[in-house]
């Protein structure tokens, strides 16, 4: 099966079948499921998420697609416009695999954060704050507080 694509800003309402709707400024790519049941996948680029590469023809997301929260559980590569089927694995094998992306995740955010700051597991003070200091009517307008 061959998707075509095309690059929007913002994703349309109606998704066409073998098409991939590509927002570079969103980082998402979304089209339906391969296997036809309608379901709209999404697969958010990131560098925790899929990667997209356009050769100036053609479009290969990696890495695959594995639509195990879907009914139809379908598993595909999405190559140089072509739709290569995986094979069919067991909820056990995407319990595990599941699990590996998340522990590979959360590495990559802890490298960039090797302190821990982003985590809010550190002590906080509480800073009392003052009376609200009186505005006239442009600031408040500005700030619009």
């Amino acid at each position: 099966m061959i998707v075509q694509h095309k690059f929007v800003e913002f994703m349309p309402d109606i998704i066409e079948d073998g098409v991939l709707y590509i927002s570079l400024d969103y980082g998402t790519v979304i089209h339906n499921c391969a296997c036809g049941c309608g379901s709209e996948v999404n697969t958010p680029l990131s560098s925790t998420g899929w990667k997209m590469i356009y050769n100036g023809e053609v479009v290969t997301l990696k890495p695959s697609i594995g639509n195990w929260s879907f009914n139809c559980k379908s598993h595909y590569w999405i190559t140089e416009g072509e739709i290569e089927w995986a094979s069919t694995w067991s909820d056990d094998k995407i319990r595990k695999i599941r699990n590996i992306e998340k522990d590979e995740r959360d590495r990559y955010y802890l490298d960039k954060d090797p302190e821990g700051l982003n985590k809010f597991e550190h002590n906080t003070k509480s800073i009392k704050v003052s009376e609200s200091i009186k505005k006239n009517w442009l600031q408040k307008l500005t700030f619009w507080e």
